[in-house]
């Protein structure tokens, strides 16, 4: 009886933990990760200095640099798993992506950490990275799900294609 007890608690307390987990099922195999920074940047000379802005605040010029190199990242990304941050260094996205094309896992995160969203697109098993857009890539593709920042699911969305055919 114990013995059941415990392995019914452990199965139980399973159930929360996979209710947060990201989507992990993905065609593409060991894709390298990119840091990208969600950041609009801006410089310009005030009273014969070099001020650098990004989000509008004033920041230092070596956060500026950082955050304009990382879109060489983004446009390197043919495919990698791309985690974009924020300038406070937070984790807001990580998902599979070709350039600007999402096309596989897709997590959102809280600025805790914890999971927001987690859901798919439209995977290319073909290997062919031209126009994806114009081949109906980037778009959803299978089950979204939205969490409270204790990790309840509150909402439950499923695609085809692009097309929304269910919502809980």
């Amino acid at each position: 009886m114990k013995t059941a007890l415990l392995l019914f608690s452990a199965l139980f307390l399973s159930s929360f933990a996979f209710a947060q987990k990201e989507a992990e099922k993905t065609v593409y195999k060991n894709l390298e990760v990119k840091r990208f920074y969600s950041v609009t940047t801006e410089s310009n000379v005030v009273k014969g200095a070099e001020v650098y802005k990004g989000n509008g605040k004033i920041i230092t010029k070596a956060q500026y640099e950082k955050f304009n190199a990382s879109r060489s990242n983004m446009e390197s990304c043919k495919p990698c798993m791309l985690e974009t941050y924020n300038e406070n260094e937070k984790l807001v996205t990580k998902a599979v992506q070709y350039v600007d094309c999402c096309v596989g896992t897709w997590t959102g995160y809280y600025p805790s950490g914890k999971i927001r969203t987690s859901g798919h697109y439209r995977e290319n098993e073909t290997g062919a990275w031209d126009q994806l857009w114009d081949h109906g890539y980037c778009i959803k593709h299978g089950t979204w799900t939205e969490f409270a920042e204790n990790g309840k699911a509150i909402k439950t969305e499923k695609y085809n294609f692009g097309s929304l055919v269910e919502n809980k």
